[in-house]
């Protein structure tokens, strides 16, 4: 609650004074925070819209962090001061844990008696902008243009050839948050690999995970769905097909942890029958001794175990792609035929940097 902090040691004070700047989402210019307090357990973002030239639909990222210093006392006693405000401020600028945003480092220099400072802050502010421009002509759409260009409704499906606002929003929270724009999340990332032990944990390796310019998890990497445990492209990835939506899934979230978060997971995946978090080998074995005889392997909720529980088994798995996978027998005449088609869709950058 409060964003100037003093140091003292004897006779002598120092005081580091805080700004925030975050991205104006309608200008897209700085705008400074002077006197910034923000409450416990709070992340305040800044929301507009904007021309986004060419094909992004939206922009965020978190804020950054100004530090002005005053001193009062004997030039030889500033050194301990110092240290003692930079502690204090990375104390309460940390909010609490986390990931580290970024850190500002200096050097204080009075009369010849220096200190070199490094503090870490976590997420206080952000912003996020959404386009508001799809003809690029540098000037806001009409009302009635917008509402082709943008789905609005996220209680309803994604109409045909429209951007799902609520995809895109969600994509720019995570990034107003930490993911793709932290220190937390560079100290993981080596070229395309990430180095966190959550995801790594899911995956069986980092390889091949991030995308190319740094900030994004790599292109039509699929995970699942923690709202029903379907397979879905993860939101973190550069790009959206136009028409559909996307939520939050598993890879996502073991993501944030990596950088610092703790994350609740809802338990959706119904083929999760040892409840250790995980669609796997271990789920199949236990699905094939009820198969046909019980409805203790019921995944999809039609009262007994069969063919589409394995089926369920298969769209919520999570574990490394399996060798080879003996399916039960079906106990009527069906045959269950699965293909892939290729579809040809048309895809947005979800944002810049």
């Amino acid at each position: 609650t409060a964003d100037v902090y003093t140091g003292t040691y004897q006779s002598t004070t120092t005081t580091f004074d805080w700004s925030y700047s975050y991205t104006n989402p309608s200008t897209g210019g700085q705008t400074t925070i002077s006197s910034a307090t923000i409450a416990a357990d709070t992340v305040t973002l800044f929301v507009g819209t904007r021309s986004l030239f060419g094909d992004t639909l939206g922009q965020g990222g978190p804020s950054g962090i100004g530090l002005s210093i005053g001193a009062s006392g004997f030039p030889e006693q500033s050194p301990n001061a110092i240290n003692d405000a930079a502690t204090q401020s990375e104390a309460a600028l940390a909010r609490g844990g986390g990931p580290v945003i970024g850190t500002l480092s200096g050097n204080w220099n009075w009369a010849g008696n220096t200190q070199d400072y490094s503090v870490d802050y976590g997420i206080s502010y952000g912003s996020l902008s959404f386009d508001n421009d799809e003809n690029n002509n540098g000037s806001p759409d009409s009302s009635s243009s917008l509402d082709n260009y943008w789905h609005w409704d996220y209680t309803a499906p994604v109409a045909s050839g429209k951007n799902d606002l609520y995809s895109v929003a969600l994509h720019e929270i995570l990034h107003a948050v930490g993911i793709g724009a932290s220190d937390s999340w560079d100290d993981l990332t080596s070229g395309t690999t990430w180095n966190g032990s959550e995801v790594q944990a899911i995956t069986g390796s980092g390889s091949n995970l991030v995308d190319g310019g740094g900030s994004h998890i790599a292109s039509s990497v699929m995970s699942t769905r923690i709202s029903d445990g379907s397979p879905q492209e993860v939101v973190m990835d550069p790009t959206v097909t136009v028409g559909t939506r996307k939520e939050l899934t598993m890879l996502d979230l073991a993501f944030l942890r990596d950088i610092g978060y703790d994350t609740i997971t809802p338990s959706p995946l119904s083929a999760d029958y040892n409840g250790d978090g995980f669609v796997d080998g271990a789920d199949l074995a236990i699905l094939k001794n009820w198969y046909g005889t019980s409805d203790l392997g019921d995944a999809d909720g039609d009262g007994d175990t069969d063919g589409r529980d394995f089926l369920a088994w298969q769209q919520q798995y999570t574990g490394p792609p399996p060798t080879s996978v003996a399916v039960p027998e079906p106990t009527s005449g069906c045959l269950l035929v699965l293909s892939l088609v290729a579809v040809s869709c048309r895809r947005h950058r979800l944002c810049r940097f």
